[in-house]
């Protein structure tokens, strides 16, 4: 299982697999979903806006209800104590704990589609907790 962004879902849904990516279970975070959903639903001309719109709608479809074959969503309960206090240790709003939590809950490697999505609070709890980041080329 690798945990993956919203960016590296969306290329994988629209059928392009990064060739750095191994082939493992691709699991996205609730907050990964949400801002999807967000973009999908209120499209408001930034990048996740403008990729959206570049895909078909069943791709668009597939994001919103993700088939658990090609990408699952995880269930952010288990995830939510964890994540209070790795925000409370590293900084970072939901999103970049959440990513934390689900690493360290499912031994998972973090995969981010642009040097850019990681940040710092990110790079610092990924290092003070041993977690593997990774930005997928091409």
């Amino acid at each position: 299982m690798i945990i993956v962004d919203e960016y590296i879902a969306m290329r994988v849904v629209g059928g392009d697999w990064p060739a750095s990516l191994p082939d493992d279970d691709l699991v996205l975070p609730t907050m990964a979903h949400w801002r999807l959903l967000q973009a999908l639903h209120n499209p408001r001309g930034g990048q996740l806006s403008r990729i959206l719109a570049a895909l078909s709608e069943p791709d668009r479809s597939s994001l919103r209800w993700p088939h658990p074959e090609v990408l699952q969503v995880l269930d952010p309960r288990p995830l939510i104590d964890r994540a209070a206090a790795l925000a409370a240790r590293f900084g970072g709003g939901w999103r970049n704990a959440e990513i934390l939590a689900a690493g360290v809950a499912n031994h998972a490697e973090l995969w981010f589609g642009t040097a850019q999505n990681v940040g710092p609070s990110v790079t610092a709890g990924a290092n003070g907790l041993g977690l593997a980041i990774h930005i997928a080329t091409t």
